[in-house]
């Protein structure tokens, strides 16, 4: 899988990918990065725009189908000056812990999906902190409301991590930065 992944890299392919998850969105867009343990896609939606980045584990990765339309997408994409996607500057995909880091660097938001626990739900938030096996992120809701407290999350069940897609800019558009959390004191 790891040589379909390169190639559909290097040649700027525009794919589909399937995972071995039940349930699991099949994903379509730009492999822009590639590593061992995880891979980077810059998504394209319906309406032929690049619509954010997903991360996926590479081990769950079963198939990646180039599709005949690439030629069509390339060319609209181009057309809107998007062409060719790129990765977002020091995105590190070495493990889970530095990917969120790493993104919540230069992204307001990250969505952690853990579909193979909880398949069809994701939880969007900011980034708190990290524990030894957790990640906790102070979450909002679909109404652009923050939560008043953190969540923690399993890092081992997270199976995709989404970022600067336009539904997460929109949230956060009109949820602004969190407040502050008054302890007594």
């Amino acid at each position: 899988m790891a040589f379909r992944l390169d190639r559909a890299m290097r040649e700027r392919r525009l794919v589909r990918l399937r995972r071995g998850i039940d349930r699991a969105d099949k994903l379509e867009g730009y492999v822009v990065m590639h590593a061992d343990s995880w891979l980077l896609m810059a998504v394209v939606d319906d309406g032929i725009r690049l619509n954010g980045f997903a991360a996926l584990r590479s081990s769950d990765v079963v198939a990646v189908k180039p599709l005949l339309r690439g030629d069509f997408v390339g060319k609209a994409l181009a057309l809107q000056g998007t062409w060719p996607p790129t990765a977002p500057p020091n995105v590190d995909l070495t493990d889970v812990r530095r990917l969120i880091a790493s993104v919540a660097e230069h992204f307001a938001l990250v969505t952690l999906h853990l579909e193979k626990s909880i398949p069809d739900a994701c939880f969007i938030g900011r980034l708190v902190g990290f524990r030894k096996r957790t990640v906790g992120i102070r979450e909002v809701s679909p109404q652009a409301t923050w939560d008043r407290e953190p969540t923690k999350w399993s890092l081992r069940k997270i199976t995709r991590v989404d970022f600067g897609g336009a539904y997460e800019n929109a949230l956060y558009a009109v949820a602004g930065d969190p407040p502050k959390i008054l302890t007594a004191g």
